[in-house]
């Protein structure tokens, strides 16, 4: 009985004052969809593009030791998270100053020796044991 009186009242109303209700549900709808899709794409995209390596990760204790590069090659970066502008090949060392680890970077800033001898940035996670 209460749903025929509401159909009877919703058919009497015209539908200029139904329609920008319906308009407005659907644009909060399509705005936390919207939202929705937006934070899951940052996710994937974000845990890909700053995935940390396998490998042994520079600890807070690690700051001011000379750590050995297993990876096939390690970008060095100029700024964090710059372009790389030299590499560091397996077997070839990394003096740790900073561990960016407590702002949720996978970054470390240090000194490159070997072929690179200049101060830059690494990806974490690429040390040996």
């Amino acid at each position: 009985m209460v749903a025929s009186a509401l159909r009877q009242q919703s058919e009497s109303t015209p539908r200029e004052i139904r329609r920008p209700r319906r308009m407005a549900r659907r644009a909060v709808l399509g705005g936390s969809l919207t939202a929705v899709l937006t934070a899951l794409m940052l996710a994937v995209t974000q845990s890909a593009a700053y995935a940390g390596g396998p490998y042994r990760w520079a600890q807070y204790s690690d700051v001011g030791k000379r750590l050995t590069v297993c990876a096939q090659t390690l970008d060095v970066r100029s700024s964090y998270g710059g372009t790389s502008f030299a590499h560091l090949t397996s077997g070839q060392t990394f003096t740790v100053y900073q561990n960016y680890a407590e702002f949720g970077s996978e970054y470390v800033r240090g000194f490159a020796w070997g072929n690179v001898n200049a101060e830059g940035y690494v990806q974490n996670g690429w040390f040996c044991w």
